[in-house]
């Protein structure tokens, strides 16, 4: 794990342990598809917002949003932002949690999922939400060449986050906080090669 990382990680686990911050933000969750084939690498899906006058404008992310009042839990929330933005309809069952982040621009406290699945889904996009649609390789996060590092004010606090870079476009924010976790950082073994 890098070290720069170091003060992201304890000011994450630092917030997630403050209610007061964790109540009164706005819930979403996101979702990261990672598909697993024995003939190719593995792959990530990940998605360029469009641009509209908004804190997420043209960014690239993880398809997924904030909580509906129907929704009954961020599982639910996911699954029904991934269909909604993507086409793709999944189980509940197939989603695994990683560690929340609070988005601080937007005040935003977000449940990541990842799900592996074996099958190359089929995407329906909903083009008023959503630009494009990227496949990028794993190997590709797991590769020192194409990550990155800013500087960023989480509470007046200055810590270090990731940035990934991927031909040509930067993924940064949360996307690239849960994508470390998720690939370079994370105590489960996710079996990908």
């Amino acid at each position: 794990m890098h070290q720069e990382l170091d003060t992201l990680w304890f000011w994450n686990d630092k917030i997630s342990q403050d209610l007061t911050i964790k109540n009164n933000a706005i819930k979403a969750a996101v979702l990261a598809i990672i598909y697993k084939s024995d003939t190719e690498d593995s792959v990530v899906y990940l998605i360029e917002r469009n641009t509209y006058n908004g804190h997420h404008s043209g960014q690239i992310a993880l398809p997924g949003g904030k909580m509906d009042q129907e929704d009954e839990n961020l599982k639910h929330t996911a699954l029904r932002e991934v269909h909604e933005e993507i086409g793709v309809q999944l189980n509940s069952d197939q989603l695994i949690p990683l560690t929340p982040q609070w988005i601080h621009v937007s005040n935003h406290w977000v449940k990541p999922f990842y799900t592996i699945v074996y099958e190359k889904p089929i995407f329906t996009l909903n083009k008023r939400e959503i630009n494009c649609i990227f496949e990028i390789p794993i190997s590709t996060f797991k590769d020192s060449n194409f990550l990155t590092f800013h500087e960023k004010n989480i509470l007046g606090n200055k810590v270090i986050s990731p940035i990934f870079l991927n031909e040509g476009k930067e993924i940064w924010g949360a996307t690239a906080i849960i994508l470390y976790q998720l690939f370079l950082r994370s105590n489960t073994k996710i079996n990908l090669d």
